[in-house]
């Protein structure tokens, strides 16, 4: 009101409203559980004594809120697999899994891009990738080219369908390929051993062998998946 906005919260049997933090409990949890991971972090914040507790809390499928986030998913995935397939200048992805990402992304922009152009519309591109789902699933340190059989972040009994990309372990799975935005995430990653080493007189020593093991296996990681500049 006092900022002339046309959505001020409404007033309460005309007083004015009172806004506490409790009031956002709900919608903080409903941001936690759209995280990786989110429902067993949601279930410890909010002190559940069990995880279909927190997903009720925050919404459960009955109120469409599962359906609301996979969509929102998909329609994210797809935007990005379908301007991945249309960028002809983008560098090739590098990695264990970069050639057949490669060859997903080209199949798949047989189906989302015409004539140079990228298919914009939300429905049209939410049914291409139901029809024709490459599988691709862009991560800030890897991009999983994800099967199932070969996937190291789910366990035998675990749902097949989508990798999880919170226990995702790229240094060793075939299914990791890095783009140039994967190989600058790792890279900056470094930095953090590094400046944990640097006081490494105050670490234990098991500590200490565990972050410079981390440290190597990363460098040599990304030195190995990072093409040669081009002359």
């Amino acid at each position: 009101m006092a900022h002339d906005r046309p959505d001020p919260v409404p007033g309460d049997r005309g007083r004015q409203p009172r806004l506490t933090t409790r009031q956002f409990r709900r919608t903080l949890a409903w941001f936690i559980a759209r995280r990786p991971g989110g429902t067993i972090a949601g279930a410890l914040q909010y002190r559940h004594q069990r995880i279909q507790m927190f997903e009720g809390y925050a919404g459960t499928s009955d109120s469409g809120f599962r359906d609301e986030v996979e969509a929102e998913d998909a329609l994210a995935r797809g935007q990005y697999l379908a301007e991945s397939s249309a960028d002809g200048d983008r560098p090739a992805l590098t990695g264990p899994a970069g050639a057949e990402t490669e060859a997903r992304l080209a199949e798949f922009a047989r189906h989302a891009v015409f004539d140079g152009q990228v298919v914009t519309d939300e429905v049209r591109l939410g049914r291409i990738v139901a029809r024709h789902d490459p599988h691709l699933h862009p991560g800030m340190f890897v991009t999983c080219v994800y099967q199932p059989e070969r996937a190291l972040c789910r366990t035998p009994s675990g749902p097949a369908e989508t990798p999880v990309m919170a226990d995702c372990q790229p240094l060793a799975c075939r299914n990791a390929a890095l783009t140039p935005a994967n190989r600058q995430a790792l890279a900056d990653h470094l930095a953090d051993p590094d400046n944990t080493l640097a006081n490494s007189d105050r670490l234990a020593p098991y500590v200490r062998h565990r972050l410079e093991e981390q440290r190597r296996e990363t460098a040599a990681f990304l030195t190995r998946h990072t093409p040669e500049p081009t002359p």
